[in-house]
């Protein structure tokens, strides 16, 4: 098993401990001090605090001043244990699961979260181990591309699952899902530029499941404006050098705007302009998908920013929804991200007065 990531181990341990909970691991109901937690753990006394507060918060635990840390007495929770399962810890993840606590703790609920590294064989591992420590429903963050037999997997499940993020594009999308609508995004974006007099647009992207959807939806809105799509480029991780020779391409097909997938795609693309003498938004406009970092970019990004935390929250409610009512018809959630306008996008030249 892969070392945790920064950013992951905190969840990690804390996952551990309503488990010791769960388990009456600490009969006397005192969990033991950070300083031996941190010790017995392996990990920094930070990410024993930031464990310990993420347990205050769900109100499974409380500091007592001088004397400790507590499991609150009215322990155990009556609500369902609802299973969450996610690909990463680290990357655009953390706001989808602060949502999912924040909504579990406020219904309630018991929270059982694993991450699965982006891998079929820790997925299906993630799922048995929640259906044997009694998971009620599940929110999964499946790996739907790489499993040929995703519907089958999916169905044998024998309790109720939400797709998170994920969803079938065809007519077998007959399971509940809550997802960003990432093509509305790629619209948002080209809405914003075309007001700003941009229509020589270039998408470039590293590989993703969503970098196709936000494509679609900037192509959408230049059809409905009669313009053809301007320079696209979808690749693995970029380099420095890669962001140059995104930028050669865009310049020789004359376009004066770009939307990138992702944050740091886009502050590649600025730093390469940058070092050509070119200014954004002076020469290029620049918007940024995923809203993460943009705004620690050299210039500040305008960005589209999925609204992840409120698809964490959506989410639970579904699942709850669906265990309350077995029977109600189902349900799918698209939730459209916000355009968050900053510093790197401005009027086109040719539109100044």
């Amino acid at each position: 098993m892969s070392e945790p990531k920064r950013g992951e181990k905190f969840r990690l341990l804390a996952e551990e401990l309503r488990r010791g909970i769960a388990e009456v691991r600490w009969p006397e109901g005192r969990l033991p001090t950070e300083q031996q937690l941190s010790k017995e753990q392996g990990v920094s006394l930070n990410t024993v605090r930031r464990a310990v507060d993420l347990l205050v918060n769900e109100g499974l635990v409380y500091r007592r001043q001088g004397s400790g840390t507590y499991v609150q007495a009215e322990q155990p929770r009556t609500g369902p244990v609802v299973g969450a399962i996610v690909p990463s810890m680290t990357y655009y993840y953390p706001r989808i699961i602060a949502g999912i606590e924040s909504e579990v703790a406020r219904n309630g609920a018991q929270l059982l979260l694993r991450s699965t590294g982006y891998d079929v064989a820790q997925e299906r591992l993630a799922v048995e181990s929640m259906v044997a420590a009694g998971a009620q429903g599940l929110l999964i963050v499946p790996e739907l591309s790489a499993q040929a037999d995703a519907h089958a997997c999916l169905d044998g499940l024998g309790l109720p699952v939400v797709l998170v993020e994920r969803r079938f594009r065809s007519g077998s999308d007959i399971y509940e899902f809550v997802c960003s609508n990432h093509a509305a995004g790629g619209y948002l974006a080209a809405r914003h530029l075309f007001s700003l007099g941009h229509s020589r647009i270039a998408f470039l992207a590293r590989s993703s499941p969503h970098a196709a959807e936000v494509a679609h939806g900037l192509r959408e809105a230049l059809a409905q404006r009669g313009l053809e799509p301007a320079q696209e480029h979808t690749g693995g991780r970029w380099t420095a050098a890669d962001a140059e020779n995104c930028l050669d391409l865009l310049l020789e097909q004359g376009c004066t705007a770009a939307l990138c997938f992702a944050d740091r795609e886009a502050t590649l693309l600025v730093a390469a302009a940058a070092k050509r003498g070119l200014a954004v938004p002076g020469d290029l406009s620049v918007i940024s998908y995923d809203d993460e970092v943009a705004d620690l970019s050299a210039v500040p990004l305008t960005a589209i920013s999925p609204a992840k935390q409120a698809v964490g929250r959506l989410a639970v409610q579904t699942l709850l929804r669906r265990l309350a009512e077995p029977d109600a018809p189902l349900q799918q959630h698209l939730v459209v991200p916000a355009l968050v306008v900053r510093d790197s996008t401005d009027i086109h030249s040719s539109s100044r007065g």
